[in-house]
């Protein structure tokens, strides 16, 4: 029904959504949710498969009768979700471009001064706040001081000359949820919930990214990048249904911020090809960075999330939820609590309030057998001047490449059976579909003509489709 359950309770998907709809339990009940995604996608220079099957649910929701006053019940529930997978498989390559990772590399360079270089490449990483990308674009010879100035480079570059660029990029790990809810029915009219969720994070991304130089001299380079993130937070939801009628249902939730406490470690390595040295005339091998690690601290955006469901008879649901959730608001913070001052004013700069709507349909031919239909349209999170102007991005460790997410439509689609009043069997399709931007480093203007003109980028449609399997028991 395309997650649209805020307001209808009684169902594990809705409760996630808006605690209160464990109030609207009368039954004990016990399920497990598993699911088998294929991503496919389209694009001239866009290549992805990873069929994967994946346990992603499993709850257990207790009711407990009371028998004096208005409150009917009080009921708790557990419930394992897993809401994020980033298994992923990239390959981008092509065509011939103007721009390229040294006029990046240069960009992140000028202002360091060209003495510093003379104590060693050593000291460059464990004594100075030099990026790791600058380090390894100076010791592997594809940027060089400009005589003279005393702190500014430039790329090895002709005026003009193209680059063949080619990405490769790995990525594995998920987000889960595991919630514990307590919620009440007060006189068959009111239902309310609230929730406290652990979440872990695991995230692992492997990228290699290669230029070659068009020019008459030819080379060219690899750049490899690891980065792994785990992270652990906690979060708060609080939610009512209202049923004013049998036929109406209204809900509203408030979900808090996530609050993680993460670790990134990195490193990363640069190979360069038919590159010499400029005083020995020798050609430059392999160069690799320290294994490095960074502690720091994550909030979230906090989101509100409105619902409307008719109950039509016994035969059939009709149900709406609008959610809104302020990503602007996001934190970063160091493992002291101290603000990335620059960082936060980014964010506030680049993302906005983004909207969620989801609405699902569901008509019950007989007691035992329920046809279901939905769709939800999620908005991206980005500014149009982040997302059509090619603003400079800030990325994690050296890897330059990032994603520019764009809005996402689902179409669902399930069957339900009962087999008996307490057991049962959901089967639903869900198809995903997305279209992104992605670069292959932040944009730099090297045609003097703006920043939209910027080749070093590529857009692809990432689409999913995924089955899934509920298996349940009420008692």
């Amino acid at each position: 029904m395309g997650g649209a359950f805020g307001a209808l309770g009684g169902d594990v998907t809705g409760v996630a959504i808006n605690p209160a709809g464990i109030g609207v339990y009368r039954s004990s009940e016990v399920l497990v949710n598993m699911s088998l995604s294929s991503p496919f996608t389209g694009g001239k220079s866009f290549q992805q498969s990873n069929t994967k099957f994946s346990f992603d649910n499993l709850s257990y929701i207790v009711y407990y009768p009371l028998v004096n006053g208005s409150m009917l019940s009080l009921n708790f529930g557990f419930n394992y979700n897993r809401i994020k997978s980033y298994n992923q498989l990239i390959g981008v390559s092509g065509p011939d471009i103007q721009s390229s990772l040294t006029d990046y590399m240069e960009l992140l360079t000028n202002g360091v001064d060209h003495n510093l270089w003379l104590n060693g490449i050593d000291y460059m990483y464990d004594h100075t706040n030099v990026g790791f990308l600058s380090i390894l674009a100076f010791d592997g010879g594809l940027i060089n001081p400009i005589l003279g100035t005393g702190d500014q480079y430039r790329t090895i570059l002709d005026d003009g000359e193209k680059v063949r660029p080619r990405l490769n990029a790995s990525e594995k790990g998920k987000v889960e949820n595991y919630d514990f809810t307590i919620g009440s029915n007060i006189a068959d009219k009111l239902y309310w919930g609230a929730t406290i969720t652990i979440t872990d994070l695991s995230y692992l991304m492997s990228s290699a990214y290669k230029e070659d130089f068009l020019g008459e001299e030819g080379g060219g380079f690899d750049l490899v990048n690891d980065l792994e993130t785990k992270g652990s937070g906690f979060q708060m939801k609080a939610g009512i249904i209202y049923k004013p009628t049998d036929v109406l249902r209204f809900g509203l939730a408030y979900h808090s911020p996530v609050w993680y406490t993460m670790t990134d470690y990195y490193s990363a390595a640069l190979t360069p090809h038919g590159i010499y040295d400029l005083g020995s005339g020798k050609a430059l091998g392999r160069t690799e960075t320290p294994y490095e690690y960074y502690n720091y601290q994550l909030r979230t955006p906090w989101s509100w999330t409105a619902s409307v469901a008719a109950v039509l008879g016994a035969q059939a649901i009709v149900s709406i939820d609008y959610e809104n959730k302020n990503y602007g608001d996001m934190i970063l913070k160091d493992e002291r609590g101290y603000d990335f001052r620059n960082d936060n004013e980014y964010i506030r700069e680049d993302y906005k309030n983004a909207s969620t709507v989801r609405a699902g349909f569901e008509y019950k031919f007989t007691p035992q057998y329920s046809v279901r239909l939905g769709y939800a349209f999620s908005q991206n999170p980005y500014k149009k001047s982040m997302k059509n102007m090619g603003i400079d991005a800030v990325t994690s460790g050296s890897a330059p490449h990032y994603t520019i997410d764009g809005d996402v439509n689902y179409m669902t689609i399930g069957i339900g059976y009962r087999f008996t009043p307490q057991f049962y069997v959901d089967c639903a399709l869900v198809h995903r579909s997305q279209n992104n931007d992605l670069y292959y480093f932040p944009p730099v203007d090297t045609s003097g003509s703006g920043l939209d003109s910027f080749q070093g980028k590529g857009s692809y449609t990432n689409q999913s489709l995924k089955g899934l399997l509920t298996l349940g028991y009420k008692f």
